[in-house]
């Protein structure tokens, strides 16, 4: 079993939050009377900018009033326009405490790389009330697909002949369902209790320049298996929304000194982007073939889903390692670090680390006669506890 020196099993750290879960229904007629707190959560925060497809955003109060009140929300950082709210304002009935709102793209097609946006609170009719956070929502520039080499082409057609499959199929935007399953016992509260994620998203998959005559080998250059926004998540929890440890009164002073370094906040947590490549197809017919997506790190010196991440914090830190900047240097390998590869992928994916029961074999299958991808692994991180599942399928 993998011991990890800075997890602490925090029983009960949810205690403010969960009273909170517990009541968000509207069956209890209570009216409150101390401060109260509005809570902004969407199921999967991603917009995309050549889109109109709406993101609907939960509006939860800690508790009911006694009178309607209504909520104007805001983007608070768009200069452009990018975004726009439907149903907003919101007005809560008296004894209720949820409602709803949607953000929408305006579809202005300007954006170059993933931006975030966040939706706060411009006003509210009634004086006791507060918001707990902005919720932060990325909004991605319209997919685009690689175009392939003409020998990348004629490797296709080639695989048609050889193996009797057509991966043109495959190449493209291709929709994917994500399952998360995360255990409990964390060490901060977003990973005390057990939690499930259902993401729906859009991969973007071209052929692999990894690529031979014999062996098919396929790239996600976008969202690979649907997760980059959760990634982008844990990352947040992590670091720059971590109130546990980054921020608390006798924490250590390489959390502040790299956040006033690289100027990286809450407020501005940075652009976050993965790709997988080397998605080898082997055992191929012409009605299935195995995916071997595992591959050994070196420096950490166990098995990992070899995803490449572009982090924009850590690319700046990188810049001021060169330039010989010391607290970049310092910071560069221990808590404090931009490293998305310092805090992700934890353990091994092929062996079971942490022996907490939650550990399944990395397995990948492409089923060309029913025009489905699956896959299966586990994910590990800094602040989790043990092993988190993850479930993704491609359904063409």
């Amino acid at each position: 079993m993998k011991e990890n020196m800075k997890k602490f099993l925090m029983y009960g750290v949810m205690g403010a939050v969960l009273p909170f879960l517990a009541s968000c229904g509207d069956d209890e007629d209570k009216t409150y009377t101390g401060e109260n707190q509005v809570y902004l959560s969407a199921e999967n925060p991603v917009i995309e900018e050549s889109e109109a497809t709406p993101l609907v955003v939960n509006v939860d109060l800690t508790s009911s009033y006694g009178q309607d009140i209504t909520l104007d929300f805001k983007v608070t950082d768009d200069s452009h326009e990018i975004l726009k709210l439907v149903d907003n304002p919101v007005t809560i009935p008296a004894g209720s405490r949820t409602a709803t709102f949607q953000v929408v793209s305006n579809q202005k097609n300007i954006l170059e790389e993933d931006t975030y946006f966040s939706i706060g609170l411009a006003s509210v009719s009634v004086d006791d009330i507060k918001l707990n956070d902005v919720l932060k929502v990325r909004v991605t520039p319209g997919l685009k697909v690689p175009e392939l080499s003409e020998s990348q082409k004629e490797l296709i057609e080639g695989y048609k002949v050889k193996y009797g499959i057509d991966l043109n199929e495959w190449i493209g935007v291709v929709p994917c369902t994500t399952k998360v399953e995360s255990p409990a016992g964390g060490s901060t509260d977003d990973f005390a209790a057990e939690f499930e994620r259902t993401l729906s998203g859009k991969t973007v998959i071209t052929l692999s320049e990894q690529a031979t005559e014999e062996v098919p080998v396929l790239k996600m250059t976008v969202n690979p298996m649907g997760l980059t926004e959760y990634f982008a998540w844990v990352m947040r929890q992590e670091t720059v929304e971590n109130d546990e440890y980054w921020f608390d009164e006798n924490s250590g002073p390489s959390y502040k000194q790299i956040m006033d370094l690289l100027q990286w906040n809450r407020e501005n947590p940075g652009s976050f982007t993965m790709s997988l490549d080397g998605l080898t197809l082997k055992e191929v017919s012409s009605s299935a073939a195995s995916v071997d997506f595992v591959k050994t790190d070196e420096e950490k010196g166990y098995d990992i889903i070899p995803f490449d991440y572009v982090f924009s914090p850590w690319e700046y830190q990188k810049e001021l390692i060169e330039q010989g900047n010391q607290v970049a240097i310092d910071l560069e390998e221990t808590d404090g670090t931009a490293n998305p590869s310092y805090y992700l992928q934890y353990g091994s994916v092929s062996e079971d680390e942490f022996g907490d029961g939650n550990f399944i074999e990395p397995e990948g299958k492409l089923d060309f006669s029913a025009q489905k991808m699956t896959f299966q692994f586990v994910f590990s991180h800094n602040m989790g506890s043990g092993y988190t599942r993850i479930y993704v399928t491609y359904e063409k």
